[in-house]
């Protein structure tokens, strides 16, 4: 007689139920862990986009682990609503993104993030502590602190919108974020010893006038200097003085020449009354009128604009995959000056359609930017339909060169820098970080006017149809769950038939 007691159905189903909820409990468990350990420790989560749109740029990354001040920044919400806030469209896709991003932030020293809503909190309180915000504005977003300085960063500082969707549609729709690109620049300036001023000339038909066509192509130039602390402004030189507190001039592609007046005005700055000090970048234009009085001023500076483009024959130089190669050059660096606080010098600069920059004076002026010495001069000569080109010497052109005056020891010096190409400092070449162009020509006004700050050049993401991110915690949990857990489950539950089977 078989005396094994069988167990009931009821008994049974008991323990079948509990089987199920121990295993749902055990997968409730890991999923509530990961995500502990992702709010506690954001470096946890792991970016699958091929963008890296929810990790830090390597830029970001350095600048604050060397960061040697501590600033205080306050997202003015809670952390729920921030990264739950959604555009017209309805997505709450970039604000996800940047609340990623500054999470990220906060796990450097240094860097202290708080979540405040401040919807119940007094206005004149406010207005009291920060006067120099409008706390009656909906655009505030973070508030970003150092000590008694403090700036606040708006929703149109963080995020750019679609022109297509506000012109056709009338919505805000979001189409890019700047969140790394808008701390590092306000940490800087914030932590800045004094601010560095730079005029942008725009008397003379320059391309950045806003009434220029060429504007919109040039206009990210005066953002990048933003980007990197410096105060802009806009200057007409006909109507308006270079006053003292402008450190730095920068004059694009002017297609009216400079006065007599103009000229002793920048004469008279650079010179600074014996104290120079003083920067002006001139990039030239190829199909300006007339440039007498400009180059009668470079002559005085040791510097000559040939009106011809440097042609490159060696073609281990001329840039790939460009319809005009020999034209749209890679340059090579001739200033080790320029080039020691760049990320990486071997990352290359291009100086499309760029005029030679001749040096008269060698005692005054140097190369920045140079060509191989078998680059031909293509002259500019309207008047001739084929191509007439000057051979080359053997001796290197200049795309760039620098020249400096000041007192006898030159411990006191004013800058005077040509940059041949105006594409070269278009959208185009600025905005890819395919090149060096944007580095290297904030580099100019930072070495030139003793700026120590490195170069912050950080290209915002746009997800465009990423939006998958998925934390290494997560993909612990996924792989316990379909790797251990179910198997097990499984298993357990054949061996639960197998001995009901058999105790029948």
């Amino acid at each position: 007689m078989n005396n094994t007691k069988r167990l009931s159905l009821k008994q049974r189903k008991l323990i079948n139920a509990a089987v199920i909820i121990v295993v749902l409990l055990i997968v409730a468990g890991v999923n509530v862990l990961a995500n502990v350990l992702v709010d506690r420790f954001p470096t946890l989560e792991a970016d699958v986009t091929s963008k890296g749109a929810y990790s830090l740029n390597a830029t970001t990354a350095e600048y604050l682990n060397y960061m040697d001040s501590s600033v205080n920044v306050t997202v003015l919400t809670t952390e729920e609503a921030f990264s739950g806030r959604a555009d017209d469209s309805g997505s709450n896709s970039y604000y996800y993104q940047a609340n990623k991003l500054l999470k990220e932030m906060s796990v450097y020293e240094g860097f202290n993030l708080e979540y405040k809503d401040l919807s119940a909190s007094s206005a004149s309180k406010l207005s009291a502590q920060y006067p120099d915000v409008d706390w009656t504005s909906t655009e505030n977003l973070i508030l970003v602190e150092c000590g008694d300085r403090y700036e606040m960063l708006t929703v149109t500082d963080v995020f750019t919108f679609s022109q297509e969707y506000a012109y056709y549609y009338g919505m805000n729709v979001i189409d890019s974020q700047s969140i790394e690109q808008c701390m590092l620049t306000t940490i800087q300036k914030l932590t800045a010893e004094d601010t560095l001023k730079v005029a942008v000339s725009t008397g003379n038909a320059e391309f950045l006038n806003e009434q220029n066509p060429k504007y919109s192509a040039y206009a990210y130039l005066v953002e990048l200097l933003k980007d990197n602390a410096y105060e802009v402004q806009y200057l007409n030189l006909i109507t308006e003085e270079l006053s003292d507190d402008i450190d730095a001039l920068l004059m694009v592609a002017p297609a009216a020449d400079i006065t007599n007046e103009q000229s002793e005005k920048i004469n008279n700055w650079l010179e600074n009354g014996g104290d120079y000090g003083k920067t002006f970048v001139y990039v030239p234009f190829d199909f300006a009128e007339s440039s007498v009085n400009m180059d009668l001023l470079l002559e005085q500076w040791g510097m000559k604009v040939k009106k011809a483009y440097i042609y490159e024959n060696d073609l281990t130089m001329a840039l790939s995959g460009s319809s005009t190669p020999q034209l749209t050059s890679i340059v090579n660096y001739a200033d080790e000056t320029f080039t020691e606080d760049l990320k990486t010098s071997a990352l290359p600069l291009i100086m499309p359609f760029s005029m030679a920059v001749e040096i008269t004076d060698e005692k005054a002026a140097t190369p920045l930017l140079t060509s191989s010495d078998t680059a031909d001069l293509m002259l500019l000569n309207e008047s001739s339909e084929e191509p007439v080109f000057e051979k080359s010497t053997g001796t290197a052109l200049n795309y760039a060169a620098i020249s400096k005056k000041g007192n006898d020891d030159l411990s006191k010096v004013s800058n005077f820098v040509v940059w041949g190409s105006y594409d070269g400092v278009s959208a185009d070449a600025i905005l890819s970080s395919n090149f060096n162009n944007a580095s290297y020509f904030v580099n100019i006004f930072n070495e030139t006017l003793g700026n120590e700050s490195e170069a912050i050049v950080v290209e915002s993401v746009s997800l465009g149809y990423e939006t998958l991110t998925v934390s290494s915690a997560q993909q612990v949990a996924i792989f316990v769950l379909f790797v251990v857990i179910i198997p097990l489950a499984v298993f357990a539950i054949g061996i639960v038939v197998w001995v009901r089977r058999k105790n029948r």
